[in-house]
C-alpha cells in the first residue's frame, strides 16, 4: 500500500478517577471513556525519503511537527515494535478538527490513527492485541482511541475493557479555545491531593452507578453520576463551572469536564435541545461544537 486515510475520533471521560502518582511517573487511572463523531482526518503516504524519514504537517499551527508530536512518536514506535523496513519515508498530513489541548485526546486519537495507517500501509494484518501493545508505548489515551466506542479504562490507560456501545446521544462541547497543559494540571492535582477530593466511598458509588447506567443504557443514570477528579485542579476552574451552569440552565441533562480540560461537554436529549444549549453557551464560550457519541474509534477510510 502506498497510502491511507484514517479517521481519528475524539473522546470524552464520562468518569475519571485519578489516583496518586506511581513509581513510573504515571498516575493510576480509572475511567469510563466514550468516543465522539468529532474527528481529525489524517492522510499518510510512503515516499522515497528525500523530504525526511517521518514528516508530519498540520493545518493547525499549534500542533508540533517534530519528535514531540504523538503521530511522529507512534510511527517511530511502530517501526521499533514491528521491525518493518524503514526504507524511504512516511509523510502525514493532519486535518485538525479536534480542538488542541482541550481534554478531548486529539493528539492521542491522531497517534492511534497512525498505528492503524502503518498496519494498513505495510499490510501486516496485526491483531488488535498487537496494535494495543504498540499504542500503550505511545501515550495513556492512545489504546482507547484505537479501540473506541464505550469502555472502562484502567492502569495508566493501557487496560481497555470494551462495553456495549451507547446510543448516539448528542453532546455540546464548550471550551475557552485556549490550550491547557495536561502535565501542569496533573502537577496541580498532586499538590492539592486530599484537599478537595470527594470521599473514596462516594467515588465508588458514582462509578458503580454510572457503569450500571451504561450497561442498561439509562441516560439518567449516566448523567447523574458523571465525575472528573481533575475538575478542581484545572487551570480554568471558574470557566468550567460557568459553562456547566449555563448548559444545565439551558436544558442540558448534565455537564462535566473531560480529561484535563478545559472543555466541558453537555449531554442533551435531542437536536433541538442541542441547538438551545449551543446558543446559550455561545454567549460565554468562544468555541462551541455540537457532535454525538460514536461506536468506533480510529478507522481506516476506504
Amino acid at each position: 500500500m502506498l497510502g491511507a486515510k484514517v479517521i481519528a475520533r475524539a473522546k470524552l471521560n464520562l468518569f475519571l478517577d485519578v489516583g496518586k502518582k506511581r513509581p513510573d511517573g504515571y498516575h493510576e487511572l480509572r475511567s469510563i471513556m466514550q468516543s465522539l463523531e468529532l474527528a481529525d482526518e489524517l492522510y499518510f503516504r510512503r515516499t522515497d525519503g528525500s523530504t525526511g524519514r517521518i514528516v508530519v504537517k498540520c493545518n493547525e499551527e499549534r500542533v508540533p511537527h517534530g519528535e514531540e508530536n504523538l503521530v511522529y512518536k507512534a510511527v517511530e514506535t511502530f517501526y521499533r515494535k514491528t521491525k518493518v523496513s524503514e526504507e524511504g519515508g512516511i509523510e502525514v498530513f493532519i486535518n485538525k478538527r479536534i480542538p488542541v489541548g482541550a481534554g478531548l485526546a486529539g493528539g492521542s486519537a491522531d497517534a492511534a490513527a497512525a498505528i492503524l495507517a502503518m498496519n494498513h500501509i505495510f499490510e501486516l494484518g496485526l491483531t488488535t492485541a498487537a496494535l494495543l501493545d504498540i499504542a500503550s508505548g505511545v501515550g495513556s489515551d492512545v489504546p482507547f482511541c484505537l479501540v473506541g466506542g464505550t469502555a472502562v479504562v484502567t492502569g495508566r490507560g493501557e487496560k481497555v475493557e470494551s462495553l456495549e456501545p451507547l446510543p448516539c446521544y448528542h453532546v455540546v462541547l464548550a471550551s475557552s479555545g485556549l490550550e491547557v497543559s495536561t502535565a501542569e494540571v496533573y502537577r496541580r492535582f498532586d499538590s492539592l491531593l486530599d484537599e478537595e477530593l470527594p470521599s473514596s466511598k462516594e467515588i465508588e458509588r458514582k462509578f458503580d452507578s454510572l457503569l450500571d447506567g451504561v450497561k442498561i443504557r439509562d441516560i439518567g443514570g449516566i448523567s447523574a453520576n458523571l465525575h472528573n477528579s481533575l475538575e478542581f485542579a484545572t487551570l480554568q476552574k471558574d470557566l468550567v463551572e460557568e459553562y456547566k451552569k449555563v448548559a444545565k440552565f439551558a436544558g442540558a441533562i448534565a455537564a462535566s469536564m473531560t480529561g484535563s480540560g478545559p472543555c466541558v461537554f453537555a449531554i442533551v436529549s435531542g437536536l433541538e435541545e442541542a441547538a438551545e444549549v449551543a446558543w446559550e453557551l455561545e454567549k460565554t464560550a468562544p468555541l462551541i461544537i455540537v457532535t454525538s457519541f460514536s461506536e468506533r474509534g480510529a478507522q481506516v477510510s476506504t
